[in-house]
C-alpha cells in the first residue's frame, strides 16, 4: 500500500517560534518552507487557519493574502493544499491572552469583557454575537446571596497540615469596578478539620478543610485572593482546581465561585503583547490608545494590579489539580460565567452560516479541501455546565436529559458539516474531519487523562462514524501524545475500519509535543509512529505536526529546514514504503 506523507503549518506557532524575527516571515520564507516540506516527502500540506487573528483580513498586516501566498507556494512544489479549520475557536481570553480592564474600550473593534479582563484574540462574530457562544445550564450555579463569612480550602489529605492563620493574608477586590485587591483587616476564626468528600475521579475519603471563619466580606465582595506566605513547612494542600476553594454565606451555603485562569507573569505578558503589536496580530492592537499603553511600561504593569489572574499562583499539578504551596496565592471571583469565552453553539443557524463563510473563503483561495477540527483551546474548569443554550432547549422534550442535549447540539453540528461538504463538492473541492483521540475517552479528569489546551466542548454528541461514513472525503485522527499504546491501538482501529468500510483515506497526526519536537532534534522517537503507520492496513497517510517545531528563520533572516528531522525521515519513512504490506 502507497502511504502519503503529510505536513501542517500552524502560522501562529512559527510567528511565536521566530521571536523577534516574526516580520521576516516573507512570502519568499514561505515558499523556501514549502520546499523544504515537499524534499521531505511531503505531498500534502495543511494550514491551520486562525481568524481570531487580522492575518487574514482584507487589510492583512502581513501585506499580502497570506492563505492563498500559502496555497499557491504548496502547489508549486507540487504539493495538495488544505485549510484546518477549528468552528469552535472563536477567541481567546484568561492571563495569558487577555489585557488588564483599564485598557480603553473603542466603538467598531471586536471586545469581549469578562471578569478577568478584556479579550481582543477573538473573531468580530463572536464579539457581535457573544450571546450564541456555549451557554451555562439555566439553573446551574445559582448564587444564594449573602456576605462572604468563610472562606474554605479543600486539601486531599487527612493527616494535619500544621498550617496556621498567620501563614495566610486575606485581599479582596471588586472586579466590575477594576479596583486593586485590598488586605482584608477584620476577624478571622481559623480551624482545621476533617470532612468525608467523594473524591470523585479519584478516590472516596477524607478532606482536611482549612476554614477561614468568622469574616465580614460584604455582598458585593467578588472576588478574593487567598495569599500563603513564606514558612518552613511545605505541605501539600491540593485539590481538583474548581474544589480546592469554597466560599460560603451566613446561612452555611456554598456560594459558587470559579478560579481564576493560570498564571502569567505580567512583564511577560507586555512582552508578549508587544511582539503581537508590531505584527498587528490583532485588530485591537492596531488601535493607537491601546499601542500608547502597550509603549508606556509603567502604567501596563499598574493596570496588571486589577488584572486578577496574575495572582494564581498556586502550583498546577496537571490533570486539573492545583497546589496552595509556601510564596503562592489562589483568586477566586464569585459566581461562573455564563458562557465559554469564544466557542459559539452550533445550534443557531447564524453560527453554522457563519462557519461557513470560513469555508467560502477558503474556497477562494484555491485550496483543494478543507479539514474541520473540533478541538480547540477554551478551557472552562467545569465544561460539563455548558451547552445548554436555549434553541437546543426548546428542541428536548426532556430539558435535564443530558443524553438528548447532546443529540440535538450533535446533530445541529453534523448538519454544519453536510452542509459543508455540499458547498465544498460544489466548488470541486474535499472536506476533511478530525477525530479525536478524547471523543472516545472519559471526560473524568484522571492524572494523565486531562487534555490540557486542546478540550473538546461537552454536550455535544460527536457523530463520527456518520461524518465517516457519509459525510467526509477523509479522515484525520488527533491526539496519539495523550494515550498509552494500547489505547492507542484501539481508537485507530475503529476509525481505521470506518475509513475502509467508507473507502476514504485515513491520516494519523503525529504524537506531537514542543517539549520533545525541536530544530536541533531529536526527532528520532517519530520512528515508532512511522513504523506504526506504515504497517497498518487502514492508515493512508502519516502527517508531521507541525512546521513550528523542525523549521525556522535564522538570524541573517534566512529559512532553514531542520536537517536531523529531513535525516529521520529519509531514514525511517522512505525504507519502510513496501508495498503490499
Amino acid at each position: 500500500m502507497h502511504k502519503t506523507l503529510c505536513t501542517t503549518t500552524d502560522f501562529l506557532d512559527d510567528l511565536i517560534a521566530l521571536g523577534d524575527r516574526a516580520n521576516w516571515f516573507t512570502p519568499d520564507n514561505i515558499d523556501q518552507m514549502m520546499a523544504y516540506c515537499a524534499s521531505l516527502g511531503s505531498r500534502r500540506h495543511q494550514w491551520i487557519l486562525d481568524t481570531m487573528w487580522s492575518f487574514y483580513d482584507a487589510d492583512s498586516p502581513a501585506g499580502y493574502d497570506l492563505l492563498a501566498n500559502a496555497c499557491e507556494a504548496a502547489h508549486r512544489h507540487g504539493m495538495r493544499f488544505d485549510v484546518i479549520f477549528k468552528p469552535f475557536e472563536g477567541g481567546l481570553g484568561g492571563g495569558g491572552r487577555g489585557l488588564p480592564r483599564g485598557f480603553p474600550k473603542p466603538e467598531g473593534i471586536p471586545l469581549l469583557e469578562d471578569r478577568w479582563g478584556i479579550v481582543h484574540v477573538l473573531r468580530p462574530f463572536v464579539a457581535e454575537h457573544s450571546e450564541m457562544r456555549l451557554a451555562r445550564a439555566p439553573h446551574d450555579a445559582v448564587d444564594p446571596g449573602g456576605d462572604i463569612v468563610a472562606i474554605r480550602i479543600i486539601a486531599r489529605r487527612l493527616d494535619p497540615t500544621e498550617i496556621y492563620a498567620a501563614d495566610f493574608s486575606i485581599w479582596t477586590t471588586r472586579l466590575e469596578c477594576g479596583e486593586s485587591f485590598v488586605k482584608y483587616k477584620g476577624p478571622v476564626v481559623f480551624k482545621e478539620t476533617t470532612e468525608y468528600r467523594t473524591l470523585l475521579p479519584y478516590e472516596e475519603g477524607g478532606c482536611r478543610v482549612l476554614e477561614f471563619g468568622g469574616l465580614e466580606l460584604p455582598d458585593e465582595t467578588d472576588c478574593v485572593k487567598i495569599c500563603r506566605h513564606a514558612g518552613t513547612q511545605t505541605v501539600d494542600v491540593s485539590n481538583e482546581s474548581e474544589h480546592i476553594v469554597e466560599l460560603v454565606n451566613a446561612n452555611g451555603q456554598t456560594i459558587p465561585a470559579e478560579l481564576a485562569p493560570a498564571p502569567t507573569d505580567p512583564e511577560k505578558l507586555l512582552e508578549r503583547t508587544r511582539h503581537m503589536a508590531c505584527l498587528g496580530g490583532t485588530r485591537y492592537l492596531r488601535y493607537p490608545e491601546a499601542q500608547e499603553i502597550l509603549n508606556d511600561t509603567k502604567r501596563f504593569l499598574k493596570l496588571c494590579e486589577t488584572m486578577n489572574a496574575f495572582r494564581t499562583t498556586a502550583a498546577n499539578l496537571g490533570a486539573g489539580r492545583m497546589r496552595l504551596g509556601p510564596d503562592s496565592a489562589l483568586v477566586v471571583a464569585r459566581g461562573k460565567p455564563g458562557h465559554v469565552t469564544g466557542a459559539l453553539s452550533p445550534v443557531y443557524p447564524e453560527v453554522r452560516r457563519h462557519w461557513l463563510e470560513h469555508v467560502r473563503f477558503c474556497i477562494d483561495r484555491g485550496v483543494d479541501g478543507v479539514n474541520i477540527r473540533t478541538g480547540n483551546h477554551n478551557k472552562p474548569s467545569d465544561p460539563w455546565a455548558y451547552g445548554y443554550n436555549e434553541p437546543a432547549l426548546a428542541a428536548m422534550a426532556h430539558r435535564d436529559n443530558v443524553a438528548e442535549l447532546e443529540r440535538v447540539n450533535g446533530t445541529a453540528y453534523t448538519q454544519f458539516l453536510r452542509d459543508a461538504a455540499d458547498l465544498l463538492h460544489g466548488a470541486g473541492k474535499e472536506l476533511g474531519v478530525h477525530v479525536n483521540a478524547n471523543m472516545f475517552q472519559s471526560e473524568d479528569r484522571r492524572p494523565g487523562m486531562w487534555w490540557p489546551g486542546k478540550p473538546l466542548p461537552m454536550n455535544i454528541e460527536w457523530q463520527w462514524e456518520t461524518w465517516v461514513r457519509d459525510i467526509a472525503d477523509y479522515v484525520e485522527f488527533r491526539g496519539a501524545f495523550v494515550l498509552r499504546p494500547e489505547n492507542l491501538t484501539r481508537i485507530v482501529d475503529r476509525i481505521g475500519l470506518a475509513a475502509r468500510e467508507a473507502c476514504i483515506p485515513f491520516i494519523y497526526q503525529s504524537c506531537r509535543s514542543k517539549n520533545i519536537v525541536t530544530f536541533e532534534g531529536p526527532h528520532e522517537h517519530l520512528a515508532w509512529e512511522i513504523e506504526r503507520v506504515c504497517r497498518h492496513p487502514d492508515v493512508t497517510a502519516y502527517n508531521l505536526y507541525e512546521t513550528a517545531y523542525f523549521t525556522r528563520v535564522n538570524e541573517d533572516g534566512r529559512f532553514e529546514g531542520s536537517p536531523r528531522m529531513a535525516a529521520m525521515i529519509r531514514n525511517h519513512w522512505a525504507p519502510t514504503l513496501i508495498p503490499n504490506y
